[in-house]
């Protein structure tokens, strides 16, 4: 840590003493939040498949973006284990950044646990939010939403890197 570190460290914190008082026991760090927890989902165990439209068709998934299909078609997918999954409120408008770094290790979710999901949540009115690893070995954001014109899963995937705002309100979903 560099003493410059230190120095906006102790006045992110209101100054010398606040930071003495901190030190001493007598405040605690807290960090702002754009997430509220809302609930815990299980996923069994899933063997390794090789993705397919087909096995997204099978979750109820009606159409796919053109990313969605170039980075999760074809996908070699391996084993996963039994699970816990945990859905999250996004509480105001926030880009991907922001929403990774909340969730750290914790953001990405499995190919297979994300079909399983969407097979267990249809008819949601709920617009879920993922982070799915691609062909290209980087990480997508995934949303889904059950279209009910068309009696299925609208599914886009963009880049992480890519400037998209997501809507509060949205769920997100990660491991737990």
């Amino acid at each position: 840590m560099s003493a410059g570190q230190t120095e906006a460290c102790i006045n992110r914190m209101g100054g010398w003493d606040n930071f003495l008082r901190f030190i001493g026991g007598q405040g605690k760090v807290v960090f702002e939040t754009i997430l509220t927890f809302l609930r815990t989902f299980s996923i069994a165990a899933q063997p390794a498949i090789t993705t397919s439209k087909e096995y997204f068709e099978e979750a109820g998934v009606k159409w796919t973006g053109d990313n969605f299909k170039a980075q999760f078609l074809g996908l070699e997918v391996p084993e996963t284990a039994e699970t816990e999954l945990a859905i999250h409120k996004l509480e105001q408008a926030s880009l991907d950044a922001p929403i990774l770094a909340e969730r750290g290790d914790k953001a990405e979710t499995a190919v297979s646990q994300f079909k399983v999901f969407l097979a267990k949540n249809r008819k949601s009115s709920e617009w879920f939010i993922f982070y799915l690893r691609g062909r290209d070995g980087n990480l997508w954001a995934v949303h889904a939403y059950w279209d009910t014109g068309d009696g299925g899963w609208d599914v886009r995937a963009h880049s992480v890197t890519y400037p998209y705002s997501w809507d509060a309100g949205r769920r997100v979903v990660s491991r737990n």
